[in-house]
């Protein structure tokens, strides 16, 4: 089963109507918005990992913030954090770079990731993310998006993400 399939299919379980948009492959939400116009808050995502405590973390975030590492870093209380590495995310999330989403989430069979929650995205009623392949968009609601990170059983917390935000 395809990875777009796969994701639809439990999307359709849990009852959460979605909007598909196909576009050519973009790797940033700015290359992305560049072939589409959204009625949604575009989200960009971060794999990121702290090699002390050997522990993963999916950042989920508005499109037109920047992570602060830091800031993020002290609110997870990690020594450090860098990106992941590529043969991680692929176990992880069943991704590669550019397709990162937290609809991957399907595929943390045990729960390694921890997700990280932009604290404005609550605030933005459709939110856009990839279907684990940057081919297309998925525009769900927020509330189905909350839905579904629960459904996924991994931990979750709200942070800020800027480095003004604390």
């Amino acid at each position: 089963m395809k990875q777009e399939e796969l994701i639809f299919a439990v999307l359709d379980d849990l009852n959460i109507s979605y909007e598909m948009i196909n576009h050519p492959a973009a790797f940033t939400v700015t290359e992305l918005k560049s072939y589409c116009e959204f009625d949604a808050s575009i989200c960009k995502n971060l794999f990121l990992y702290d090699k002390r405590e050997d522990k993963h973390y999916l950042v989920v975030m508005l499109e037109e913030k920047k992570a602060h590492s830091n800031t993020i870093r002290k609110q997870v209380k990690a020594a450090s954090l860098v990106f992941g590495e590529e043969p991680k995310l692929l176990e992880l999330l069943g991704v590669t770079p550019g397709s990162i989403s937290p609809l991957g989430l399907i595929h943390d069979q045990n729960k390694a990731l921890t997700v990280l929650i932009d604290k404005d995205l609550p605030n933005h009623s459709r939110l856009g993310f990839h279907p684990n392949i940057n081919t297309s968009t998925v525009i769900i609601s927020y509330s189905d998006f909350e839905k579904f990170i629960k459904w996924c059983g991994n931990s979750y917390q709200f942070i800020n993400v800027t480095k003004d935000a604390i």
